[in-house]
This record gives structure tokens, sequence and C-alpha cells, in this order.
């Protein structure tokens, strides 16, 4: 309380001499008021006395009181107040105006060369984000090195901050105070009607794209509360960029564009952090963009106009179930030529991505966490029994018919920072003997950071290459032919595997 009236008193001080400049027509610096006012013991007879504990100040952070006091006294109305939020999450035109304006008033007060922290590019830079803008993590948000434009991660917990630096969580010399982070949170809560602001955990975006979690007080312990920020760094969608990357193996671009021409139905599967989304939007890409298409996601992260800005694609951001049970029955029975479920979390998404794939749709796709990829079947079946009954076994079944492709990831084991393609898996069902079997096409290791490679085409492969653009499924073939010539997998590896909820019946 007492930090609080002293505070309180300190501000009193500042706006009575500032309206005494004004009225004389002289001129003054705030800087200099709040150091000589801070800098005494005792300020009036009449007033207690205020005690300036120097280590608490620096000049930056006068220099930021000074112009949070020049915004504070200029009139603010609605549309300056909706300036500002969207300047906090990142709205370039509405930040240029604020950093335009900071930069007028250090120019007109002489405080151009004043001294600001290093993770911040330029003074009037520097002052906005303190003020207004993402505080200390914006050297994390602007990228300007290569480490930092392949970091994936920032976080705010209480008042420090990390950043994903090689892989590794770091943590940063700079702080955020209790007051800036409510400030930070509210301003990124309000671009989003459909997030309350009592939400104690709410997921939302920033303007270009970052994704946020937030846990606030409520869940968290005392001055804990947390902030995570995570990027897409990867913004060229290609598979020749994937493979740069070192996520793909060399040799596999002729093979993956023959792939990507026959419409199989596909899974991107993995764990938090492995690209999932990322590989998803690169096979997107390399679709026709004279199909109409339906991308269903609790959040926005595929950058569909970037990567199909041609495509008739009728894109759905639902973030609960209620809604999506609401539109089940509509997106069944659309045009689409191909359905998209992004990070499907519940059975009500399970069950539309199975229905999507079974009903002949093709080039339908789907990301999900799933740990191996030969539960993907029975993980996948077990979340739709669960809310809408049945026999798992037979839902499992009805999963491997749809799907026939599933690459799974996996993070660098040495970096996780960067990702590995850890297999492609080959669905298939037989229905002479109501038996799965999963086939291990491409397989990595991890103590010698390469691929192997087994050649197995399925029945159902080859009708649907026949179906689709058999010239490309010849290439297909041809291709994986010669990557298991040259980069042969263990005979353990590549033998079909028949998961334990497959039915029994003959062997292989």
């Amino acid at each position: 309380m007492t930090e609080i009236k002293e505070s309180m008193q300190i501000k009193q001080i500042i706006n009575e001499d500032i309206a005494r400049a004004r009225t004389n027509r002289q001129k003054y610096y705030l800087r200099d008021l709040l150091d000589e006012v801070k800098s005494s013991r005792k300020v009036d007879k009449s007033k207690k006395a205020i005690t300036y504990v120097k280590r608490d100040r620096d000049r930056f952070s006068i220099l930021c009181d000074e112009v949070k006091f020049y915004f504070t006294n200029m009139k603010i109305g609605v549309d300056d107040l909706e300036r500002q939020r969207k300047a906090i999450i990142g709205y370039p035109e509405e930040v240029a105006y604020y950093k335009d304006r900071i930069e007028e008033y250090l120019k007109s007060n002489n405080l151009l060369k004043e001294e600001y922290p290093a993770w911040y590019s330029n003074l009037p830079s520097a002052i906005f984000h303190e003020l207004f803008g993402l505080a200390g993590i914006v050297e994390w948000y602007e990228a300007k090195t290569d480490t930092l434009r392949f970091s994936s991660t920032a976080m705010i917990i209480g008042e420090n901050i990390f950043f994903m630096l090689d892989g590794v969580m770091t943590p940063m010399p700079q702080k955020i105070s209790a007051d800036r982070r409510d400030q930070l949170r509210r301003a990124l809560l309000s671009k989003d009607h459909r997030v309350r602001l009592d939400n104690d955990v709410p997921d939302i975006e920033m303007f270009s794209g970052e994704r946020i979690k937030i846990f606030n007080e409520n869940v968290t312990r005392e001055n804990s509360d947390c902030i995570i920020f995570r990027k897409f760094p990867v913004r060229d969608y290609s598979f020749e960029q994937q493979i740069a990357l070192g996520t793909y193996p060399k040799g596999i671009l002729n093979f993956f564009k023959a792939m990507s021409k026959l419409g199989f139905n596909m899974a991107f599967t993995g764990a938090v952090r492995t690209s999932k989304t990322t590989q998803l939007s690169t096979w997107l890409s390399y679709e026709d963009q004279t199909k109409i298409g339906v991308i269903i996601e609790t959040r926005a992260e595929i950058p569909f106009k970037e990567i199909l800005p041609t495509a008739p694609i009728l894109p759905l951001l639902i973030d609960n179930d209620e809604k999506l049970e609401q539109v089940r029955a509509s997106i069944m029975r659309s045009d689409a030529d191909w359905i998209c479920c992004a990070e499907a979390r519940t059975g009500v998404m399970f069950e539309i991505a199975l229905k999507g794939a079974s009903v002949g749709t093709r080039r339908c796709k789907f990301t999900g966490h799933f740990n191996t990829p030969f539960d993907f079947p029975y993980e996948f079946a077990k979340e739709i029994v669960r809310v809408y009954g049945g026999n798992v076994n037979d839902e499992a079944i009805n999963v491997a018919k749809a799907y026939t492709v599933n690459l799974h990831f996996i993070n660098y084991p040495n970096n996780i920072a960067n990702k590995r393609l850890e297999g492609i898996y080959i669905f298939e069902y037989r229905a002479d003997t109501y038996e799965i079997y999963i086939h291990t096409i491409c397989k990595y290791d991890v103590l010698t950071d390469s691929w192997s490679f087994n050649y197995k085409i399925t029945e159902d492969m080859e009708r649907i290459g026949k179906e689709e653009n058999y010239e490309a499924f010849k290439e297909m073939c041809l291709e994986l032919k010669m990557l298991a010539e040259k980069y042969p997998m263990d005979e353990d590896v590549a033998k079909a595997i028949k998961p334990f909820y497959s039915r029994s019946g003959g062997d292989k």
C-alpha cells in the first residue's frame, strides 16, 4: 500500500508541474521531474516522505514513464483505445503509429541518444514494446537472427522469460512485471470475441499467426502465471524446403511429388511440436487448386490463403464439440473434394475425419497426437467409440480402410528444434481374413540420422493409382523401388505388422 501511495503522490506532483509549465509556456522534461522527485527524501512538509531505492529504477524505465505520462495526458477516445489494443497484438499500421509518436516525442525533447536494453532494435521500438507491445519477448517475435528465426517457442513464467534456442529452453536476462503481464494478457484476449476474459486457459493467436496459450493466476501458483508463444519458423511449404531442413531424407523428392498426385488419404501424426501442421500444410500446397476443400480447425493454423491462394476452400474454425456436432451433417453433405481435419482432439473431430475419408472422398488429411503409428487405427477408433459407442475393433477396421498413408514425425534428439520424418506407414485391410496389416516403407534411424526404405505397394494403393493418375502411380513405384535398392531396410523392420487389435486369422 505504501508503494501505491508513493506512486500516486509522484504522479500528482508531476501533473502539477506539467500544468505549471504549460501555463508559463516553458519547456519541461518529465525525465528531469521524475529524477528530481525520486532523488528527494521529502517532497513537501505537508506530504509524507518518499523514499527512492535507486536499484529499482534506471534511466530507461524512467524514460518509459515519461512517454507513458505523455500519452496519458493526451486526449483519449474510443478510437485511441482500439488503436492501442491493435498495437499490442501486432497490427502493423497501429504499431507504426505509436512508434512514430514516440519518436516525435524523443526528438522534440532531445532524448534520441538515451540508452536502451540490448534486446531491442532501437529506442522508439524499445519504448513502444515496454509500454504497448510485447515487452521482453519482442526479440523472439521479430526474429532478426538465424537462431531466433528458427526458435519455435517463447515462454513468460511469472516475471521470467525463456526462449527456445538451438532446441533448449533458455532463460533470458529481461523481466516483465505483473502489471505488464496483465496488460499483455488482456490485449491478447481482446483480439478474439470468442475467448472470454475469465477463461483460465485460453488459446489465442497473434495477428501474424503466432499461437498463444495462457495459464492465468487461477490455475497456477502465485506469481507463476504463464504465457506460451509458439510460431511456425518454416514459411516455405515445399518438399525441397523440408529436405533442406533435414526433416525429409535426400532423394525422396520425386517419390513425394508423384505420391502427392494420387490423392491418398493421409494422416500426419507425432507428439507435440513435431511439425505436424507444417507437414500437412506442405502436402496441401501440392493439391489441385480447382478442387473444393473444407478445412476444420480449432485454431487458425493452416496458411491456406498462402499455399492455395485461388482454391475454393471453406475454412471452419470451431473450438468446441457442441458447435462441431451442429455442422457435422452439413460437412458430410457438402460438395467438398477433400476434407482436412487439423489437430483432432475429441471424438467428434475424429468421427468427422473418419466419415469424410470413408465415403469415397480422396485427398483427405488429418493431424493428431499419436505416440506410435502402429496404434493409430486403434487409438483413432477408441476416441470415436468413447463418444458414439460401438465396437473398437470394427471402427479400427474402418480407419484402416479409410486412410492409406501415415507420416509419423519426431523431434531430432540432439536438437528438438529440428524435426525428422520417423517413418512412412501404409495401412492395409484384408477383407478375406478381417485383418489389418501395417507396412513400413520408410524408417528413420536415430543413431545414424539416416533413413532406409522398403518396397511395398498394396492392392488398394494400386487401385487408387489407376483411378487417379496411373502415370504418377508408376513413377511413385519406380522411385520407391530405387530408394529401397539404394537404402535397403532391415528385414525385421520391413516385416508387416498385424496389430494386437486386428482379428485373428491366417498369417501373412
